[in-house]
């Protein structure tokens, strides 16, 4: 029988992912940058982009 790890057992200080929570709003702040080049957005627009775990 495998041995399942619990999120809790790893230790993701010294991994190559990131937890699922993260990996999650990464992937929304990609979505908002939407392919554009820094250079391309605007500085009112940070915080938008920026915004993490939207509650």
């Amino acid at each position: 029988m495998e041995k399942k790890e619990f999120i809790s057992e790893i230790d993701y200080n010294k991994s190559s992912k990131a937890c699922p929570t993260c990996s999650l709003e990464c992937k929304k702040i990609d979505e908002r940058i939407n392919g554009r080049d820094l250079s391309e957005i605007e500085t009112k627009d940070v915080p938008h982009l920026l915004k993490v775990f939207d509650i």
